[in-house]
């Protein structure tokens, strides 16, 4: 198995919640599925705290998360 650095790990791990973000932008929630409500929030406030990271906004990190998946 591959090791990686912190910042790979941070910058891959938030290229994933995006593109889980995306996928969920399409799936309307329903109160037969309050699940994908939560994965969103999930998701978001993961993605929140990566930008705490010091170089988050060099690495592409830098827009309001809720702004652009909107809960």
């Amino acid at each position: 198995m591959n090791k990686f650095t912190a910042e790979e790990v941070l910058l891959q791990l938030a290229d994933v919640l995006m593109e889980y973000l995306e996928e969920l932008r399409e799936m309307k929630d329903t109160s037969d599925n309050g699940f994908v409500y939560g994965e969103k929030t999930a998701y978001t406030e993961c993605l929140e705290i990566l930008q705490l990271w010091e170089d988050a906004a060099y690495n592409g990190l830098d827009f309001e998360v809720e702004k652009r998946f909107p809960l």
